[in-house]
């Protein structure tokens, strides 16, 4: 099974199936496409990866839990911290080009290459943009397609309300715990209410295994599904756990998402 075939299965836009598989160059050289494997949980379907850094760019779908799908940067050297970039195709495809101008200094024939082949038809604001705030994801609220369904990167404290549901310090969202996993907390500081005990899974030190099992025995698929995509996983027990979710799930998009990463995950890789 290949990220392709994933993808489609979750009806992605056709010109992000093409990214995702090599199909359309990206214009920035470090980015690789398929992504490459530096251990990643099952939540994300990367489209792109940095071995650089190393850092994914990708789809961010958490299944048995109320949440849109959105768009994440994770950055794999920082416990895997994962920041929520764009909410749409169209906002990825603005993120990229505004990397793309900040590293080359502008619009070059390949951005514009991209542009067209993505249908991004916004270059020449956000490169007007780009030279008031660069790469700086607090000014793309101010640059069509991102002032609208503002994606968390690029909300300033108090500068604009977020609509979405990734956990955020700004205004945090009642009871978050209850639907979030470990590496979108990373680093964030989001405040809890007095006498509110996190999650279980949210403590890097606590055994993961057992604790999916116990979710599953209690039949809360939410709760397994965040444990398996928090820190302190072997891969190899995270295929078992993913299987597991899989025979539960009954979901043939679920199917596919499964088939890519068990493709991917190599037991080699050691842990997230």
């Amino acid at each position: 099974m290949n990220v392709k075939t994933a993808l489609e299965a979750l009806g992605l836009h056709d010109a992000l199936v093409a990214c995702a598989d090599g199909s359309i160059g990206t214009p920035i050289c470090t980015l690789r496409a398929p992504a490459e494997w530096y251990g990643f949980p099952p939540a994300l379907i990367p489209i792109w990866s940095d071995g650089s850094w190393p850092t994914y760019i990708g789809y961010w779908k958490h299944w048995f839990v109320d949440r849109e799908p959105t768009f994440v940067k994770m950055y794999v050297g920082i416990d895997r911290m994962t920041v929520e970039i764009a909410r749409t195709p169209a906002q990825l495809m603005g993120v990229l080009a505004m990397m793309s101008m900040s590293l080359e200094e502008g619009v070059t024939p390949e951005l514009e290459q991209f542009a067209k082949a993505v249908g991004l038809d916004c270059l020449e604001a956000l490169d007007a943009q780009s030279l008031k705030t660069g790469d700086d994801s607090k000014g793309f609220a101010n640059v069509e397609p991102f002032k609208t369904l503002t994606p968390l990167a690029s909300i300033s404290d108090g500068a604009k309300r977020y609509t979405g549901n990734f956990p955020n310090p700004f205004d945090p969202i009642p009871n978050w715990w209850e639907s979030s996993c470990y590496f979108e907390v990373v680093d964030q500081h989001i405040p809890v209410p007095n006498g509110v005990e996190l999650p279980t899974w949210f403590d890097p030190e606590r055994e993961k295994k057992p604790l999916f099992e116990d979710f599953m025995q209690a039949g809360r698929l939410d709760c397994a599904w965040l444990t398996l995509n928090s820190t302190g996983w072997s891969i190899g027990d995270a295929r078992q756990a993913l299987v597991a979710l899989q025979e539960r799930a009954d979901d043939k998009a679920f199917d596919a998402v499964v088939a890519y990463w068990l493709s991917i995950a190599d037991l080699d890789a050691g842990a997230y």
